[in-house]
């Protein structure tokens, strides 16, 4: 209760529209900007009306806080929907050098369906825009980022079925997010969206939705060794 409204470093509010933050967890860096929270935000644009196609207009961008949530401002801005690529969900991890990495779902016409960025300033900009990274193969939907730490490992969860929301699969990178190769596929069924988290030395937990039938009839928490996914 009585949090500033978030504001952008030059003092611009957030893009117009609806603005909502995205599933799974905030991160808190522990590196450069130590304790910093960021959280990211979808931005559902205003559209023209096209009824059907209001992801093309889909933006983003995050909120950090340097003092434990009194207070938040607006780090970077994508709010330029140009139909290749359009945020929509978008999850982080802080890697040791550093860098953040932004992995997002793409709701636009660029190869894949997910796109990555980085930032080299906490959050506050991109280094660059939004690309597409089609090397994680997964239908259109939520995702999770967890950098291990120790090892220097960078997971993500997510369906690996291209087409289809199912077979709820964890893929590791050991280059920041560049390359990525499957580790742990949990099994064949329907699943959607998901969350990691480190629970100790050993073990890792994977939240995320499934079914015998539908990907959204539970939501299963399932422990995983860490020794499988490095």
């Amino acid at each position: 209760a009585g949090a500033r409204p978030a504001r952008s470093p030059s003092g611009r509010s957030a893009p117009s529209g609806a603005v909502r933050t995205t599933p799974g967890h905030a991160l808190r860096y522990a590196r450069d900007h130590a304790g910093r929270i960021v959280v990211r935000t979808r931005t559902v644009v205003d559209s023209p009306g096209d009824v059907g196609t209001e992801g093309r207009y889909n933006g983003g961008h995050d909120l950090l806080s340097d003092d434990d949530g009194e207070t938040w401002r607006i780090g970077y801005v994508d709010d330029d929907p140009d139909g290749y690529i359009n945020v929509n969900e978008t999850t982080a991890a802080e890697l040791p050098d550093g860098r953040v990495y932004f992995n997002t779902r793409n709701d636009a016409t660029a190869p894949g369906t997910r796109a990555d960025a980085y930032s080299y300033d906490g959050g506050t900009t991109l280094a660059t825009p939004f690309r597409p990274q089609a090397g994680l193969v997964t239908p259109v939907v939520e995702g999770s980022l967890l950098h291990l730490c120790e090892p220097d490992v960078l997971l993500y969860s997510g369906p690996a079925a291209p087409g289809f929301r199912a077979l709820m699969t964890v893929r590791a990178s050991r280059d920041g997010g560049v390359t990525w190769q499957p580790v742990h596929t949990v099994d064949g069924l329907p699943a959607a969206y998901s969350d990691l988290v480190r629970i100790d030395q050993d073990t890792v937990g994977l939240l995320y939705e499934t079914g015998d039938f539908s990907a959204y009839s539970t939501i299963t928490f399932r422990r995983v060794p860490v020794e499988e996914l490095v």
